[in-house]
């Protein structure tokens, strides 16, 4: 089964979202579940214009996929932050809880070094709760 990347970015009214290995498919929505269902209806729509057009269908479409979901620090860090302070993200994943803001509001932008490190430390939290029975 292929693993397809869909990107989804904060938007003026809500979150857009496209896909890298299909140029010109793309999608709106107002939260995240509804991003996640227009983009998969998005690349089934995509990909029936592209037959019909007698284009040809990337290969990793072909088959059975999945859709992996990735965001970039900002929009992750606006969506998640009712449930995450910027203290506990701060202390989850080391970074100083000013620069987590300032990613957060789009005034800077991590190097890849940063990113990784702020997915290390919610990769460990939640290795960390999968562990949890109540």
């Amino acid at each position: 089964m292929q693993k397809i990347n869909i990107i989804i970015e904060k938007s003026g009214t809500g979150y857009a979202a496209y896909v890298p290995s299909l140029p010109g498919c793309i999608s709106t929505g107002t939260s995240l579940d509804e991003i996640r269902g227009n983009m998969a209806e998005a690349i089934a729509f995509h990909i029936e214009g592209m037959k019909k057009d007698l284009l040809v269908v990337p290969p990793d479409f072909a088959d059975d996929y999945t859709l992996l979901f990735s965001f970039d620090i900002e929009t992750f860090l606006s969506h998640y932050n009712r449930f995450f302070t910027r203290r506990a993200l701060s202390r989850i994943t080391g970074i100083h809880e000013s620069l987590l803001s300032q990613y957060a509001m789009g005034l800077k932008h991590p190097r890849k070094a940063q990113s990784k490190k702020i997915e290390a430390g919610l990769h460990r939290l939640a290795n960390e709760l999968l562990q949890i029975t109540l």
